[in-house]
């Protein structure tokens, strides 16, 4: 390890090449850890404090057009059935969606056929004795999904309906504190091969497929990333603002069922239907604040059509120089960085040094997450990242004082041996001169 410190030291492709190699590794890293359902929780606030700054002070997003979407609410739309113990009995009465206006809503859909997409994200598990219309509606269902979920066992439940297209709906979320679950990044693709419900709304509207790959999924042609965190460029105040200009289309179920099929036809023409709980119970915690189901569904969906998980050659490499410069200050012992660092911040405490170091990196990677959601829109979440570099770099500090202290004692040894060495002077007989 002291033979590589000292070249490193002596031939500057071999640190870039070590620098360039531990850039890839660190890019690996980051998409191996962007997978997983959770970040840190500074990471969480730098996410909701660049996207408050992004969205509601800069005003730079995009809202989607309003005249493609039609959000139906159906929390209301109630039915009492019987709740069974596990045997069988009769020990109370649970509420569900009302059968009766669900299947006279797909009558009039089928009848209509004017629409892009119909997502129904409600659950449908238990049998009813008013089944009989939504039964026969649902498999005629043209350009239609039905969410699904996973049970307790973590395998999937399927409606009670069959022969009708589905998607996966589940949400995964982290634990911010004791009170309140955060939905934070969403997963194409959960377990080994079940398709999410914005996946599938993708590929039935843009007719494409997602296909497998050994590093990378692709979808469109482009490789994306199966895990991304979700923006929210419709939310839960775009459908109830007051200003009509400012509102997407929102109606209840009961409202819907009992206009005619001609005036039902013109609302729902070429437009992605989304019905769900948007006011009641399917409510989620996330970056925005408390969001319904179904409208984080359609924000997943958005961000595929964006393009806002592709991974492009630009960003690879934004990633490659960023991680080429903070681990070449943490490989190189006297960098211009530090240096300027410890002139400016001086001091001999080491848990004070240990600070100062570790904030850089804090401050640089949050600087490369803010650049890559306001140039490339997408949360990197990389602060994890600041205690490793920094570990690495106290690691190499380390090293190189023992090279500088072995250094100085082989010059110390040398110079003891050099003094006891004898000097012979040369005398001159006096009498030969």
């Amino acid at each position: 390890m002291k033979k590589l410190i000292h070249k490193l030291q002596e031939k500057k492709w071999l640190l870039w090449g070590i620098t360039s190699f531990h850039a890839v590794f660190l890019i690996v890293a980051v998409l191996f850890y962007n997978r997983l359902p959770f970040a840190l929780g500074d990471e969480v606030t730098l996410i909701e404090m660049t996207s408050i700054m992004k969205n509601t002070l800069f005003k730079v997003e995009e809202k989607p057009p309003k005249e493609r979407f039609l959000f139906i609410n159906c929390a209301w739309e109630k039915d009492l059935i019987p709740k069974l113990d596990e045997y069988g009995w009769e020990i109370g009465k649970i509420d569900i969606t009302d059968r009766n206006s669900l299947g006279k809503f797909v009558q009039k859909i089928n009848r209509t056929n004017a629409h892009e997409l119909l997502l129904m994200d409600i659950q449908f598990y238990m049998p009813t004795a008013n089944d009989s219309v939504l039964a026969a509606e649902l498999p005629k269902l043209k350009k239609g999904l039905v969410s699904y979920h996973k049970g307790a066992d973590n395998k999937p439940r399927y409606p009670i309906f069959k022969g009708i297209p589905l998607g996966l709906s589940d949400m995964e979320s982290q634990l911010r504190s004791n009170q309140d679950d955060l939905v934070l990044k969403y997963h194409l693709i959960q377990g080994d091969s079940l398709k999410t419900t914005p996946l599938r709304m993708y590929e039935e509207i843009h007719q494409d497929t997602l296909e497998h790959g050994l590093f990378f999924n692709s979808l469109g042609g482009y490789p994306i990333l199966n895990a991304y965190i979700i923006e929210h460029p419709i939310r839960k105040n775009d459908l109830f603002n007051k200003v009509d200009s400012l509102r997407y289309p929102y109606m209840h179920l009961s409202e819907v069922i009992n206009i005619s099929d001609k005036r039902f036809a013109k609302i729902v023409k070429d437009k992605v239907i989304v019905l769900g709980d948007f006011e009641n119970l399917d409510i989620h915690r996330t970056i925005y604040g408390k969001q319904p189901g179904p409208l984080i569904l359609v924000n997943a969906f958005l961000a595929l059509e964006n393009g806002d998980n592709r991974i492009t050659y630009a960003f690879l490499l934004f990633m490659f120089i960023g991680f080429a410069f903070a681990s070449y200050k943490a490989i190189v012992y006297k960098d211009p960085v530090t240096t300027f660092l410890e002139r400016k911040l001086s001091t001999d405490h080491f848990l004070l040094e240990l600070t100062r170091d570790t904030l850089f990196y804090l401050v640089f990677f949050g600087i490369m997450s803010l650049v890559s959601y306001f140039f490339f829109n997408m949360h990197l979440t990389i602060l994890v990242l600041s205690f490793y570099l920094n570990g690495l770099e106290q690691l190499m500090i380390f090293l190189h004082g023992e090279e500088d202290e072995n250094q100085e004692d082989k010059q110390e040894r040398e110079g003891q041996i050099q003094s006891e060495i004898p000097v012979e002077v040369e005398t001159v007989d006096r009498k030969d001169v």
